[in-house]
């Protein structure tokens, strides 16, 4: 919603309101009464709560726009994090002008990177190289794995309307290494994490309740437009990065085969297999691509695994697959902020080498 559109709505609004609230003085004569009804007609009016095929509790953000100065790569610019009322980010102006949708973890969502700098927006620019002038829709959800990206479609693709992308790039791995190291060593903090992130809900039922209201009370929704119309005004246009070296290290962890880690495995491929179907139902192709990590982080090893499996499931299924940890060798500690998250430096080259992958793909 343009700044223009939003100030139309917002006019319109306390005029309709004014209308009621004068219908229902004039009929109770009480003016608490005039304001609590008047709310709740508005609410009917334009909130969601009426509609079938709402949101309902899902945790997607939505109408967010949020400004800061980075702290992860050096740069002289504030930076800027927006999702639309639809939860998704890009800088497209219609639904149906979307022709790919990202997909993936908080590597895909990058909510620490400006939007203009973010692997998504920059494969948008990069494909103009090859005349390929289309819009790309970032869906990324922080710590998502496979199961997630298989419940956006159900819980939350579904419900957008005119939402007609191509293309779904898949780009998974790192999480569900996460999830394979959750199931050979146990951890509960991990698990509560990923649990949010992959049935898009929350456990307790007061957060569900309120995450409710949120998704569709229209006067909630006016709120978060105007902040972010407010928000967003700070933000500069200057696009000039320049990444540093973190020295934090770790270690990578040995796996074994055992049993436990074969039944991961096998999960993981049936997820991928379901979320094949996901995207094909959608009327859409899939891509996947594989993904990197530091070479001294914990998950380096369960990733190595998750990403040959991967590779053998595209072969197998004869789905294009885009084998980016195969390049792990063009990007160096500096592209990295936390040897999981990648800089703007590191997005350019991941951006690059997919554009120069999927431009013959593309039938667009």
């Amino acid at each position: 919603m343009t700044v223009k559109e939003f100030n139309l709505k917002i006019v319109k609004t306390i005029l309709i309101y004014f209308i009621l609230s004068s219908v229902i003085y004039f009929f109770t004569n009480n003016l608490k009464i005039a304001f609590i009804l008047s709310i709740f007609f508005i609410e009917l009016l334009y909130g969601s709560w009426l509609i079938k095929d709402n949101f309902a509790s899902i945790i997607i953000p939505r109408n967010i726009t949020k400004v800061w100065k980075p702290s992860h790569y050096k740069s002289n610019h504030t930076a800027m994090y927006k999702r639309d009322e639809y939860g998704l980010r890009g800088d497209f102006n219609n639904i149906s002008e979307i022709k790919i949708v990202t997909i993936g973890g908080s590597t895909t969502d990058e909510r620490w990177i400006d939007e203009k700098l973010t692997w998504s927006y920059l494969l948008q620019e990069e494909l103009k190289k090859f005349n390929l002038n289309i819009k790309i829709a970032n869906a990324g959800v922080d710590g998502q794995s496979s199961l997630g990206h298989l419940n956006n479609f159900e819980m939350w693709f579904n419900k957008i309307n005119n939402f007609k992308p191509k293309y779904f790039l898949l780009y998974v791995g790192i999480n569900d290494a996460a999830v394979l190291l959750k199931n050979y060593k146990s951890n509960n903090k991990l698990e509560k994490f990923i649990f949010r992130s992959d049935y898009l809900t929350d456990k307790k039922i007061l957060d569900k309740v309120l995450k409710y209201f949120k998704n569709n009370s229209f006067l909630y929704k006016i709120i978060k437009i105007k902040i972010g119309h407010n928000q967003a005004k700070k933000y500069n246009l200057i696009h000039t990065t320049e990444s540093w070296v973190d020295e934090k290290k770790s270690k990578p962890l040995l796996i074994n085969m055992d049993e436990n880690t074969e039944l991961s495995i096998k999960e993981f491929k049936v997820r991928l297999y379901d979320l094949i179907k996901a995207v094909k139902k959608f009327n859409a192709q899939p891509i996947l691509i594989t993904q990197i990590l530091g070479k001294n982080h914990v998950l380096f090893n369960c990733l190595k695994l998750i990403n040959f499996e991967t590779k053998k499931f595209c072969n197998k299924e004869n789905i294009s697959c885009i084998p980016l940890d195969e390049k792990n060798n063009i990007f160096t500690d500096e592209d990295f902020y936390d040897e999981v998250h990648t800089r703007p430096s590191g997005n350019k080259k991941i951006a690059a080498y997919i554009a120069n992958e999927i431009h013959n793909i593309l039938n667009l």
